[in-house]
């Protein structure tokens, strides 16, 4: 080989270095798959964050049964959504998809945030699909146990109100204002944004003027009597078999998360 080749060589050999050495520095793990979805190049964050070996990460595929990836909501992640294939499926970009991997080795669970792209050959091809991703666990981790705080929370004020509907059970509402109130919650029973405010800008009263009225005819607070309005009007859906689902149930009576609203119904029936 002349002078000319073997200086061109180390060149290339030392610039390989440098960017392996700038990859793994990187706290970002960096996945790069061939169209196939094999991995032909990865850094060592990668291998940390998926729970494998360095070495034994070039050349596995996407359907490799070593993944074990789930969903925000815990659900196991099927193959078709994996990252890389929703790259591949769209051709297009994904931006801060979050999942969760179970590493088997050391038996626990990260969390990442993902994003990926194409890259085409000059005919229009796959070329390669690269792969990244954050490591977000002790974000999610605080988001867990905000969510079980608040469920708490959320709880125990609805066991109360239920209390108070239970306590007021026998009060028949015939006060023309009561009425009024009932058929403007009814209207829009399936409306989860339907507030106070939105109550009585529909019945041209102040906040405060509708909530003094309602307390005072009813024994309740307003946000209280508008649920109990809802969870009556759950109570005949369910009773008649209106929908199909408690999900769909929820929805109808202007719930946003079905299993809050799962709770909060077995409570109020608990109590009839």
């Amino acid at each position: 080989m002349d002078t000319e080749g073997i200086q061109i060589k180390a060149v290339v050999r030392l610039n390989e270095e440098r960017y392996q050495g700038l990859l793994n520095n990187l706290e970002a793990g960096i996945v790069v798959h061939a169209p196939d979805t094999s991995i032909v190049m990865n850094n060592i964050r990668a291998s940390e964050l998926l729970g494998l070996n360095n070495g034994h990460m070039i050349g596995r595929e996407a359907v490799d049964p070593v993944w074990e990836f789930v969903d925000i909501d815990n659900n196991t992640l099927s193959t078709e959504d994996f990252p890389v294939n929703r790259v591949l499926t769209s051709k297009k970009s994904i931006k801060n998809q979050v999942l969760g991997i179970y590493r088997k080795e050391s038996n626990d669970m990260v969390w990442v945030s993902v994003n990926g792209f194409p890259i085409f050959s000059s005919t229009g091809d796959f070329y390669e699909i690269v792969i990244s991703f954050v490591d977000i666990t002790a974000r999610k981790l605080a988001e867990i146990e905000l969510n079980s705080h608040r469920d708490i929370l959320e709880e125990m004020v609805q066991v109360r109100t239920i209390e108070l509907i239970e306590r007021n059970n026998a009060k028949h509402y015939d006060n023309a204002f009561i009425n009024k109130v009932r058929s403007c919650v009814l209207e829009n029973i399936s409306v989860n944004g339907f507030c106070i405010n939105t109550l009585a800008a529909k019945l041209f009263m102040s906040r405060s003027t509708i909530q003094r009225k309602i307390e005072r005819e009813s024994g309740l607070t307003a946000a209280q009597f508008v649920i109990k309005i809802r969870l009556e009007k759950a109570h005949y859906y369910i009773q008649s078999k209106t929908h199909r689902t408690i999900a769909e149930t929820a929805y109808a009576v202007g719930f946003k998360h079905a299993g809050y609203f799962s709770k909060v119904y077995k409570k109020y029936c608990a109590e009839q």
